[in-house]
C-alpha cells in the first residue's frame, strides 16, 4: 500500500482515508481488506487520482462506472485493484458519501496518522462514525469502539456534549447505559437494548434507501454498456478517453 499513497502524493491528490482502514488506525477494528478513500469533487482532482492510479498499474474492478463529476456527485463508488506484495489492494473510491458534509469541511477536522505506509490524512473519528452507519450490523460494533477511543481521548474529564453524543454512538446496551449514568441518567441497560435495536434498524433502512438509487443507476449503465470493463487498466482508459469535467 506504500506505493500506493506514494503514487498519490507524487500526483498531488486530495483525499481522505475513511472506512475499515481509519478504523484500525484508530484502534477501532482490528481488520480490514480494502482500502477505502474520499477524494475532492473537482475535475482536476479526479485526473490526478486517475493517473495516480495508472502509475501504480491499478485496474478496474467490479461495477464501476465512469469517474466523471457527475457520476461523483450522484454518489457512486468507484473499484479498483492495485497489484501489490503479497497480495494486491483493494480500493473503493467515493467523492461524495452519505451523512457527511463537504469534502472541504473534513479535510479541515482531519488528521494526519503514522502508519506503516507513511503519514496519511485519516477522516476525524466523529465524520468515520456517520460514515460507518450503513446497513452492515458489523460497523455499530465499529461505531461503539469509536465513540470509546473519543471519549478516552478526552483523559478524564471528558465535557458533557462529547459524553452526550458518545452514548448516541454507543450501540452496546451496557455501555451506552455506563456513559448515560455519568449523565446522570439511570437508564438500565435493557431499556437501552430496546432503543438500539431500534435505532439500529432505523440507520440500515436510510442506508438500504441511499444506495437503492445508485445500484439502479448501476444496473442500467450495465445494460447499456456503460460501466468501464472489469480488469481494464486504467492507463488504458485515460489514453481512451480521458476524464472532462461535466460542469
Amino acid at each position: 500500500m506504500r506505493s500506493l499513497f506514494r503514487s498519490f502524493e507524487r500526483a498531488g491528490v486530495d483525499y481522505l482515508l475513511i472506512s475499515g482502514q481509519a478504523s484500525v488506525l484508530y484502534g477501532a477494528a482490528t481488520f480490514s481488506e480494502d482500502v477505502d478513500i474520499w477524494v475532492r469533487p473537482t475535475a482536476t482532482n479526479l485526473r490526478r487520482l486517475l493517473s495516480g492510479l495508472a502509475a501504480c498499474r491499478a485496474r478496474v474492478h467490479k461495477l464501476t462506472p465512469p469517474l466523471t463529476l457527475r457520476n461523483a456527485d450522484a454518489g457512486h463508488g468507484f473499484h479498483f485493484v492495485v497489484p501489490g506484495r503479497p497480495l494486491p489492494v483493494y480500493l473503493d473510491v467515493m467523492a461524495r458519501p452519505p451523512r457527511v458534509g463537504s469534502f472541504a469541511d473534513a479535510l479541515s477536522r482531519a488528521r494526519r496518522l503514522s502508519t506503516d505506509w507513511g503519514t496519511l490524512p485519516v477522516v476525524e473519528i466523529e465524520d468515520l462514525v456517520a460514515l460507518k452507519q450503513t446497513r452492515r450490523l458489523a460497523d455499530y460494533d465499529v461505531i461503539t469502539n469509536l465513540a470509546s477511543v473519543r471519549v478516552a481521548e478526552a483523559a478524564a474529564k471528558p465535557p458533557r456534549a462529547l459524553l452526550r453524543w458518545a452514548a448516541r454512538h454507543s450501540f452496546r446496551a451496557e455501555e451506552r447505559a455506563a456513559l448515560l449514568a455519568r449523565l446522570g441518567d439511570r437508564r438500565s441497560a435493557d431499556a437501552c437494548r430496546e432503543d438500539i435495536l431500534r435505532e439500529i434498524g432505523i440507520l440500515q433502512a436510510r442506508d438500504v434507501r441511499y444506495w437503492k438509487r445508485r445500484i439502479d443507476e448501476l444496473r442500467k449503465l450495465r445494460r447499456s454498456g456503460h460501466l468501464w470493463p472489469e480488469g481494464a487498466l486504467v492507463s488504458a482508459i485515460i489514453g481512451a478517453k480521458p476524464v472532462r469535467s461535466t460542469r
